[in-house]
């Protein structure tokens, strides 16, 4: 994955198909599970999956006349990638800074407390 590549909100959704069928997948089976809510031409779909794999998250395999589509990056060094991207541009690589703001503006709710504080309490046991 080239460094400071980021996802368009409709590459995510494409993505989160492929991380979830962890097969090859044709264009018109991202399509056919794409929700109602994001539906689109079958040819918008192929651009994307094509801008998917110049960006180097999925490769394809030509079989007959079909594209089958796979990730090559795995979600978890995706999400890393984005979460160091947004907090480089707003928050000048700062995640104290991220922690303080959604502190500030009420962001978290109780449950989201409680599951930071038992996050901190273990990291604090394990070092």
């Amino acid at each position: 994955m080239k460094k400071n590549t980021t996802l368009s909100k409709f590459e995510w959704e494409i993505m989160k198909i492929l991380w979830n069928t962890k097969k090859n997948i044709s264009a018109r089976e991202v399509l056919e599970k794409l929700s109602k809510n994001n539906q689109r031409a079958y040819t918008t779909i192929q651009t994307y999956l094509e801008r998917l794999v110049n960006k180097k998250f999925l490769q394809k395999e030509k079989i007959g006349l079909v594209n089958f589509y796979s990730t090559v990056v795995k979600k978890e060094n995706a999400l890393k990638n984005e979460t160091k991207s947004f907090v480089d541009k707003l928050f000048q690589g700062s995640y104290s800074q991220l922690a303080a703001f959604l502190f500030d503006t009420n962001s978290l709710k109780e449950n989201d407390l409680k599951i930071i504080k038992k996050m901190i309490k273990k990291r604090g046991t394990n070092e």
